[in-house]
């Protein structure tokens, strides 16, 4: 694998939501902040980005916006190399619109967005965000989707969300006849893509569509473990796994 690719160096964590499928646990806490094995759901996300020397970070956030605030403002007096800002919503804008508002991001080049529900542990042989930065092709590509099986995730029960030309491989993806690839809430996209979109408000989906009538969305196969803390069952299934492994 090549090293690298040194031109992605920001991302966007979407921290906005009120995760109501976790209370009673969130009404003091947000999702983010969910603690697995001592440790909040956006370090596990974080640490990610350190390692792969990702060091701009937008944070977009609403429901208990204060909380986060003063959870990065511990983790960046640990780590000081992280360029990390908190972007608060009045209003939740839904992730499209969460996108467009983060004023600061380079538009130029490529970003990497994060759901901040989704966490990935690495396998030891692989870096599954070093194979997604160095998979995403800006000519070809406005959008870059890590997939993984649905039956292999932690806390997903959809049946998937795209269909692939190639699921071990880089490729073409699209929503029918779906064979099981579901999206893990980590991806790389052209900012640009969302920015020339003329409302506010909007779901991330709506970009998905046009970008797959014109062959611009792939998709790549996650090499790590997907967490997706989205329930309370999740979040249980979650502390399991990281404790047995």
């Amino acid at each position: 694998m090549k090293e690298t690719n040194n031109k992605i160096s920001q991302a966007i964590i979407l921290a906005a939501g009120f995760g109501t499928r976790l209370r009673p646990l969130t009404l003091n806490t947000p999702k983010p902040l969910i603690k697995i094995n001592n440790k909040p759901i956006i370090f596990y996300i974080l640490e990610e980005l350190r390692k792969n020397n990702i060091k701009k970070c937008f944070i977009n956030t609403h429901y208990l916006s204060e909380k986060i605030q003063n959870y990065i403002n511990v983790y960046n007096k640990k780590n000081k190399s992280m360029n990390i800002r908190i972007v608060k919503e009045s209003e939740i804008l839904e992730t499209g619109g969460a996108i467009k508002n983060i004023k600061g991001k380079d538009t130029t080049q490529p970003i990497i967005v994060i759901n901040g529900d989704s966490i990935i542990i690495p396998r030891k042989k692989d870096n599954f965000l070093n194979e997604l930065i160095n998979n995403f092709d800006p000519i070809k590509m406005d959008f870059l989707l890590l997939l993984d099986d649905a039956k292999n995730a932690i806390g997903y029960n959809g049946r998937g969300d795209f269909s692939s030309e190639n699921k071990n491989h880089p490729s073409r993806i699209y929503r029918e006849h779906v064979n099981g690839l579901a999206y893990t809430g980590w991806q790389i996209l052209n900012p640009k893509v969302i920015d020339k979109v003329k409302i506010n408000k909007f779901s991330v989906n709506m970009c998905y569509d046009e970008a797959i009538k014109n062959n611009l969305i792939w998709g790549i196969k996650n090499s790590g473990k997907w967490l997706h803390i989205g329930t309370q069952n999740a979040l249980n299934e979650a502390k399991e796994w990281i404790k047995n492994n």
